[in-house]
């Protein structure tokens, strides 16, 4: 069968068939003299560090027998005639019998004297000249033999002076010794090779790793040489490829074709040995030419983009930046801006304060994060010491601290491979959010006079896949160009401030002196002095103004439109008015730690619902709309024309927005405690109540429940517990019984379960975003009656809401952590109401 690239002459055409077999003949008799010729020159190399090279200089014998051998057959191939192909045999027997003579001389020599391993080659010479010899006296030279393997390089090359960069080259031949001649002489040249034995095992090798020079056999089976240049011309991903052909075809057709197909140089076999050397010291030369060409066009256009963001990016946002008047839009602008330039999916802001970093705004993309800065949200980590407590040395061992104190950018590829650096702390935030921490880069933000003032942390830059990769120095350089200018806007913004402050403070002194002015000139009045002399009668008898003020509580029953409301009361009489509203199965009792501190200052009433405490039910069945028309309705009465402020406790909490909804001219604010959002309770709740309130709206299983309960306590306190409070809950148990007693109260389980369903019928999911009362709401971070899934609700619906989560608190804050209730609460209680209006 001819081969693919082969010609086919017709019968007519005696020329052309003496042409092709002539070809084929060629072909087939120079791979044999390639491997006489190449594997002796090798041989000759290793002669020469011999300390006496004695009958070995045959070698130099074995290589001019050779090339005679290889005249005779170009002499034919240029002029064929049917005479020359007959003595073809005749003309090479002398040549083929001198090599075998030698070759046994050698191997005689070698196994006996040594050196012994040259005996391998030396068969490997025999061999070859054998198969000359057959193939010369062979009588059937057709266009098969082309499928021999033709590439060889024959040659062992002198040691450059000057070696090149060690090289990945790729030996392409479907003949082993071809593969192996070829292999070890690259090798001396300190390259690298890989083997492939056609076409098809090349274009997989090529895709799979780098290679940076090709030495490529055109003629192979499967897929042949042009069609793998082919394949490298069309695709960029190879083009990089150097490639050198080596092949027995030194027609011009095939020439021209190979280096049409990209090929970069082209050697017929056999081939000079320093001219292989040369030409593969020139590929690589000039590949590694083009790769320098790659590398300094990319630099010239990351400098380019870079100049172009520092003239349309980062100067305009300087200027931006210093015209900002709002310091948490500022902040935002400074971390999002620094996110954009350089593909970052997290970012941090610390600002100095004092000896320690401070927290001020935290993003991440990927978490869906966003806290401090115009989200308003806090930031739940403490602020990072500068310096030891005990000894007051600088605390290098964070990153983000040794940032600061030496006002250095530190860019660290993989936080969990940094050695030096504590990222303890990191770690077990990733794992807490499955998140990974990796490239991370920390930018000092300097003042004009060069201090320190803050720090920018970049975390985990993303390439154009949204791979996370390393930061780039460029793009490290262009945050701090940003730093620079967010840092002079910081400045600016700290020094406006302060002098505002100062003009403030000069105002204020200015008023107080007028003030004191005025008080002076009132209390040397005649009525001024009169005023005192009936305090002081008032103040000799038996009577007080305001008797409430002592601290008393005070129980009374009030009437609203015909319904019994049984209340608490203490503060003073004419304080503002606070309503306290309790939960479901609870009384006025829930919210008894906090009316001592509040009613310093506010008249505080705690109220019971009807149908809870010592509070007859409503005549119609109880629902939450009800109970907050009540409560507008007994505001009016306590307060008329003056909107009073509300605490509510779970159910009460849900009372309080259904207010704000229904009535928000009665309430100026409100604090909500883990209050009822959707009104779904736990899992858990749900799981041990819901059946029970089922009971209970029937009176006689109602009955049965209530006679069966006190013989039930441990089983409701095992139910309660881990409901209602925290694991390490600091209640007390006087309280705890207290609110156990409330929860389980004779006669009012028909309310409970009225309660207990109305608060399910009552969704105010999507109801948030309507009310404009100003609202703190505090969670308890361990609360599994009302879960913090509806804390999530108003973080999502209602962020005008100031929303803080207490840690070490369940369902009862108030009890469990009363002073960091208290104190939120009193805060929010006495922020003026312009601020608020200003807030929300």
């Amino acid at each position: 069968m001819m081969h693919q690239n082969s010609s086919a002459p017709g019968k007519d055409d005696p020329d052309g068939a003496m042409r092709t077999s002539t070809r084929a003949l060629r072909h087939g008799l120079r791979t044999p003299l390639n491997h006489i010729i190449g594997f002796a020159e090798m041989l000759r190399d290793e002669v020469e560090d011999l300390p006496e090279p004695g009958p070995f200089v045959a070698f130099d014998d074995l290589i001019a027998t050779g090339r005679i051998a290889l005249m005779v057959i170009e002499e034919l191939a240029n002029n064929p005639s049917p005479e020359g192909l007959a003595a073809l045999p005749t003309l090479l027997a002398p040549s083929i019998e001198a090599i075998q003579q030698t070759c046994a001389a050698l191997a005689h020599h070698a196994a006996t004297v040594g050196p012994q391993h040259f005996l391998p080659d030396i068969e490997k010479i025999a061999v070859a000249a054998s198969r000359l010899g057959e193939l010369a006296a062979g009588s059937d030279f057709d266009a098969t033999m082309l499928n021999e393997s033709e590439a060889y390089v024959a040659q062992a090359l002198p040691e450059s002076p000057e070696q090149q960069p060690a090289a990945a080259v790729l030996i392409v031949d479907d003949n082993d010794l071809n593969r192996d001649l070829l292999d070890r002489q690259i090798r001396r040249l300190g390259h690298t090779t890989s083997h492939a034995a056609n076409g098809r095992e090349a274009l997989e090798q090529l895709r799979s790793q780098p290679f940076a020079l090709m030495l490529l056999d055109l003629m192979m089976p499967e897929v042949d040489g042009f069609a793998v240049l082919a394949t490298l011309k069309a695709d960029p991903s190879l083009q990089q490829v150097a490639v050198i052909v080596l092949s027995a075809h030194a027609d011009h057709a095939s020439i021209i074709r190979a280096i049409e197909l990209g090929a970069d140089d082209y050697l017929p076999k056999p081939f000079d040995p320093v001219l292989l050397r040369a030409r593969i010291g020139a590929c690589l030369h000039k590949q590694h030419l083009r790769a320098l060409e790659i590398s300094y066009l990319r630099h010239i256009e990351t400098e380019r983009r870079r100049a172009d963001e520092l003239l349309h990016v980062v100067i305009p946002l300087g200027v931006s930046l210093s015209a900002e008047k709002d310091f948490n839009q500022l902040l935002e602008r400074i971390v999002l801006q620094a996110q954009e330039l350089c593909r970052a999916d997290g970012c941090t802001l610390y600002l100095r304060d004092g000896d320690r970093l401070r927290f001020v705004i935290a993003r991440n993309k990927s978490l869906n994060l966003a806290m401090g800065g115009a989200n308003g949200k806090d930031i739940p980590f403490a602020p990072l010491r500068l310096y030891d407590e005990q000894t007051g040395d600088p605390l290098f061992n964070y990153v983000v601290t040794h940032t600061a104190l030496e006002g250095v950018t530190i860019n660290i590829p993989d936080a969990y491979a940094a050695h030096g650096y504590d990222f303890s702390g990191t770690r077990e935030f990733d794992q807490r959010t499955g998140y990974r921490t990796t490239s991370v880069l920390n930018i000092p933000l300097k003042d004009g006079q060069h201090e320190v003032i803050g720090v920018m942390q970049l975390i985990n830059a993303l390439d154009e896949h949204g791979e996370i990769v390393a930061f780039d120095p460029i793009a490290a350089q262009m945050i701090e160009s940003l730093g620079t200018l967010a840092a002079a806007a910081l400045s600016a913004y700290v020094r406006e401030q302060q002098l505002r402050q100062e003009i403030a403070d000069l105002r204020i002194e200015i008023d107080q002196v007028k003030q004191q002015r005025e008080v002076e000139a009132i209390t040397n009045s005649p009525y001024f002095a009169e005023l005192q002399t009936k305090a002081r009668a008032l103040r000799s008898g038996a009577t007080s103004l305001d008797t409430q003020a002592s601290g008393e509580l005070v129980r009374q029953v009030l009437e609203i439109d015909g319904q019994s409301l049984v209340v608490r009361q203490r503060g003073p009489a004419r304080g503002r008015l606070l309503l306290m509203i309790h939960g479901w199965s609870s009384s006025w009792y829930a919210l008894s730690p906090l009316i001592p501190t509040l009613s310093e200052r506010y008249r505080c009433v705690a109220v019971d619902l009807p149908g809870f405490g010592e509070s007859p039910p409503l005549r119609q069945r109880a629902n939450i709309p009800a109970y907050a028309d009540l409560m507008a309705k007994l505001v009016n009465q306590l307060s008329p024309g003056l909107p009073a402020m509300v605490i509510g406790h779970s159910m009460g909490g849900m009372t309080a927005l259904t207010m704000a909804l229904r009535h928000p001219e009665v309430l100026e604010r409100m604090a909500l405690l883990c209050p009822t959002i959707s009104g779904r309770l736990s899992t858990w709740i749900n799981a041990f109540i819901s059946p029970i309130t089922m009971l209970e709206r029937i009176s006689i299983a109602g009955r049965m429940l209530s006679y069966l309960e006190p013989s039930m306590l441990r089983v409701t306190d095992g139910l309660m517990k881990p409901a209602s409070f925290a694991e390490r809950s600091d209640i007390a148990e006087a309280d705890y019984l207290r609110l156990r007693a409330d929860a389980r109260r004779p006669g009012q389980g028909r309310v409970r379960a009225e309660c207990f369903w109305a608060m399910r019928e009552n969704d105010l999911s999507e109801c948030l975003g309507a009310i404009k009362v100003p609202a703190l709401v505090i969670w308890g971070m361990e609360d599994n009656t009302v879960p913090l899934r509806d804390a999530s609700i108003v973080a999502d619906k209602w962020p005008a809401a100031q929303l803080r989560v207490l840690p070490k608190a369940g369902h009862w804050p108030q009890f469990e952590t009363p002073d960091a209730t208290r104190r939120h609460i009193r805060s929010f209680l006495s922020t003026p109401a312009k601020l608020l209006k200003n807030l929300f």
